[in-house]
């Protein structure tokens, strides 16, 4: 059907043969299309299905299970090429030739894999592959869209000259809106289906088909935003639902219900309000925090330990690794900038993630965008942030002893204490981290969807998030200055968790209110019962283990340090725990 298709007439009649081919299918073609799916399709009659040209996420999984790894290299590349060929085709023939730039071009190449694995399925053959997608109305007008909100996309007057186009004016969305749809014309297209709907009924009542249309528009819009994949928040998603029977069910039971023809309430409309946490995890919850608190070391002891010598002593006293107080300080201070920096920028890219749920969960699923702060709410950035603040404090101390300012740590003695706990607690945090991604995190969602399943990994501030944390620590604690973590004051890493815990379930409406409860990791889902009071205590058992896992380390260095034997089994042991705990790719 996709390939003997006539060309999709434009829904403005005045711009029929636009050259950027900026068409869409007629909105009275939507609820057609809904009697058209309702029929039986004779099973003898279907065609084969087409040789994709770009694998699926599950096919990648499985072929890579099969291949070595020149054959799996050799497919990899075969798709790239063809990824590359179609965003140069789409830039050269249909956007604008002069922003023709590499980084363009691999972003535009990636989006490609996303649609053509995704909603742009039919478009995934090896027939006149580029052809059929540069026929694509929809398919070339989201590229477009796509490409005005890439970096240095601006420069080349693309975003104007498009506004000044009546036609792209209507249908193009604002670069910054999350719904890379115009929402007028999603609305447009929910008030048609009523509309059709309504006829078919005899209902006539204005009021019944605006409550209708704007239960469709809710459910239409939460189906492109959170309930697929992000390459379904455009034009070819919008209509690749409409092609779908499971999709027209959902609509036709939610239009009916909100016409009044159907008593009972979809499902699709229905969803959790509220989760709190179960009070018997409430009741552990205190008691553990309390335990913690009530073993806390006092100030006598964080004292004898924070002091200005542990901060500005090197490991070494001669060889490569002796360093001064401030090439401790510049080195340190160095870690805390690339933290902040690291922040700054998944604070300005935003975030994206898919809700894991287990069996028996009563939240929602989809996708959630987290942007600005919100990117801030998981436990990685809040242990990469402490690592940060830890660096910094130890950074300073050194510096402010070399320039001859003592007495503003004899003032103020909570800068050498901060400095000391902040880094009891991110350090094993820093490994923990490491270690969920490498074994589990990474693992599963290769499995589960292939290289584009794992983007949030491979990206520059999830690598150093994820690996840079445990090997800047590895370093200080191994090379450098050998900063101490003690078992008596192991309960600061549980508490710090348990801070972090009262805050998931403080922002848990508050994520995405639209969307219901939201919780960044699957084990802290408030609706599973008993098993929401065993992950937690899971969890603080589990921070506090990989506590005294890292002061076993620092006690095994200073034992090791002690027999004179040199930098050499220093930095075997940075390279065998860095290897251990860090992945870089798939």
């Amino acid at each position: 059907k996709t390939q003997n298709a006539k060309p999709k007439r434009n829904i403005n009649n005045n711009n029929k043969s636009d050259k950027q081919g900026v068409a869409f299918i007629p909105l009275e073609s939507v609820a057609v299309a809904t009697d058209i799916a309702s029929q039986s399709y004779p099973t003898s009659a279907m065609p084969d299905p087409p040789v994709r040209i770009i694998r699926l996420p599950a096919e990648v999984a499985a072929a890579d299970a099969k291949l070595d790894s020149n054959a799996r290299l050799a497919i990899q590349i075969k798709e790239n090429v063809h990824l590359e060929k179609l965003a140069r085709s789409l830039i050269e023939q249909k956007i604008r030739p002069e922003i023709l730039r590499e980084d363009v071009i691999h972003a535009l190449s990636d989006w490609c894999r996303d649609m053509l694995t995704g909603p742009a399925l039919p478009l995934n053959k090896e027939k006149d592959f580029i052809d059929d997608a540069l026929k694509s109305t929809e398919f070339v007008s989201d590229a477009e869209i796509y490409v005005e909100t890439l970096p240095g996309c601006s420069y080349a007057g693309l975003i104007e000259r498009n506004r000044a186009d009546e036609t792209k004016k209507r249908f193009y969305p604002d670069v910054d809106s999350p719904l890379r749809v115009r929402e007028e014309v999603l609305r447009e297209r929910c008030v048609s289906m009523v509309n059709h709907f309504a006829a078919k009924k005899n209902i006539d009542d204005e009021g019944l088909k605006k409550k209708a249309a704007e239960y469709f528009f809710g459910f239409y819009w939460d189906t492109i935003m959170a309930g697929r994949p992000p390459s379904y928040n455009s034009y070819t998603g919008m209509e690749a639902c409409m092609g779908e029977m499971k999709f027209l069910k959902q609509s036709e039971d939610i239009v009916m219900y909100g016409l009044g023809l159907s008593k009972e309430m979809p499902k699709e409309l229905i969803f959790l309000k509220s989760a709190p946490p179960p009070i018997h995890t409430v009741v552990v919850f205190a008691v553990v925090m309390a335990l913690c608190v009530w073993t806390l070391p006092s100030l006598e002891s964080i004292d004898e330990h924070a002091t200005v010598e542990t901060f500005t002593t090197s490991i070494f006293e001669e060889g490569p690794f002796s360093m001064s107080p401030v090439a401790l300080g510049n080195i340190r201070l160095l870690f805390a900038f690339v933290c902040m920096y690291t922040t700054k920028e998944k604070i300005r890219n935003g975030a994206e993630f898919k809700i894991v749920r287990m069996a028996g969960s009563e939240l929602r699923g989809g996708y959630v965008a987290m942007k600005g702060w919100r990117t801030q709410g998981f436990y990685t950035s809040w242990a990469w942030n402490l690592l940060g603040l830890s660096f910094f404090l130890g950074g300073m101390i050194p510096m402010l002893i070399a320039y001859g300012r003592e007495d503003i740590l004899q003032k103020y003695p909570w800068i050498l204490r901060a400095a000391l706990i902040s880094f009891e607690v991110a350090a094993p945090s820093a490994l923990l981290t490491s270690s969920i991604v490498t074994y589990a995190l990474w693992p599963k969602a290769y499995k589960d969807h292939g290289a584009s399943g794992t983007k949030g990994f491979k990206g520059w501030t999830g690598l150093l998030q994820h690996n840079g944390n445990s090997f800047a620590v590895l370093l200080e604690v191994i090379l450098m200055g050998g900063l101490p973590v003690m078992l008596s004051h192991a309960s600061f890493a549980p508490l710090f968790a348990g801070i972090y815990q009262a805050f998931l379930w403080f922002m848990a409406n508050r994520w995405a209110p639209n969307h219901g409860p939201v919780f960044p990791y699957f084990f802290m889902d408030t609706t599973l019962g008993r098993r929401t009071t065993i992950f937690m205590v899971v969890l603080l058992a589990v921070i506090g283990f990989f506590f005294i896992l890292f002061a076993l380390l620092d006690m095994g260095m200073t034992m090791i340090e002690q027999g004179g034997h040199g930098a050499i089994p220093n930095v075997c042991c940075v390279i065998f725990m860095s290897y251990m705990l860090m992945k870089l790719k798939d």
